[in-house]
């Protein structure tokens, strides 16, 4: 079966997040920790959550990566300790659906970085992954990847 990748205009998604620095090979390592301050938030009422868990990432020079990790909501709120309003990108994005366990998630977005060059585009060095609903069949998890586009 063919991916399929798609060229869209992203629009914003209002986020409730905990903003990490890290290298991206720590990061299956330190995920649940910073979700876990957004599901409290969320418990204690503070944040009201209605969408998946999402995750934004921003190359740095460095050689580590910003993330925003948080879950989707419908309003704006005052930061709750480390938990803070963002929202996904906005622009030309190209995305694809990865279907499958997470540890595969790498060859989705190698699959967009060569077809953007494939295509002519550049990429911005931003991308996101808005996680679908649990299943406990790993290879029926979805999760929509997006990476922005450059100027």
């Amino acid at each position: 079966m063919e991916r399929q990748i798609v060229l869209i205009d992203a629009r914003p998604r209002p986020l409730a997040a905990v903003r990490v620095t890290t290298l991206l090979s720590r990061w299956p390592n330190q995920f649940k920790t910073a979700l876990d301050k957004v599901y409290d938030a969320v418990s204690a009422g503070r944040v009201r959550q209605t969408g998946r868990n999402v995750m934004v990432y921003r190359q740095r020079p460095d050689s580590q990566v910003d993330i925003e990790c948080g879950v989707e909501i419908d309003t704006k709120f005052e930061e709750t300790g480390e938990v803070v309003y963002c929202e996904t990108p906005t622009g030309r994005a190209l995305t694809t659906p990865h279907v499958g366990p997470y540890g595969r998630l790498g060859a989705s977005h190698q699959a967009i970085v060569e077809w953007s060059r494939s295509n002519g585009y550049t990429l911005a060095g931003v991308c996101w992954e808005i996680y679908g609903d649990w299943e406990a069949d790993h290879l029926k998890l979805r999760t929509d990847i997006f990476h922005l586009l450059g100027s």
